[in-house]
């Protein structure tokens, strides 16, 4: 069934992930996460489009944390900020699918405070969804990605 999705299966994982976010913190009426926010569809000359929230940084550019990291504008400031994101995203159980340093958009304005927020990579790609059935396995994964992720940044090294 996934199959016959073709482009449109990434749109899939991250609406799932996102729905299911908002169903578990139904009760804090909480729709903000450290994923972007999904606000619809729309159709292009290129076909259908997914309408997300902009993520800008302070100087009102979008800077992903691998342009922060290779600029060397990354600092103790973004370092708490990565930490927390980690964190928030093994307590929300957010299930990563292909996570990098490229996907990670840093702001200031959308909670008041600094934060990275995922906007690529989002959703369960396995088969069988064991991140999604289990916290104890995605918290693994998910700080299996941070690992990986901060090996990158210079500021660790």
């Amino acid at each position: 069934a996934h199959r016959s999705q073709g482009i449109y299966r990434q749109f899939r994982r991250e609406l799932l992930q996102y729905l299911q976010l908002c169903k578990t913190n139904f009760h804090e009426k909480n729709y903000t996460f450290p994923i972007e926010t999904v606000h619809g569809f729309v159709g292009t000359d290129l076909g259908l489009g997914l309408v997300t929230e902009k993520i800008i940084s302070p100087s009102g550019t979008p800077k992903t944390l691998s342009y922060l990291s290779s600029h060397d504008e990354f600092t103790a400031k973004h370092a708490n900020a990565l930490d927390q994101f980690f964190d928030e995203c093994c307590q929300l159980h957010i299930v990563f699918g292909e996570v990098n340093i490229a996907g990670l958009m840093y702001t200031e304005n959308r909670r008041g405070r600094p934060e990275f927020v995922l906007i690529d990579g989002i959703g369960e790609k396995l088969i069988i969804p064991f991140r999604s059935m289990s916290k104890t396995i995605n918290t693994r994964n998910v700080r299996k990605v941070e690992r990986k992720i901060k090996s990158k940044i210079l500021f660790y090294k």
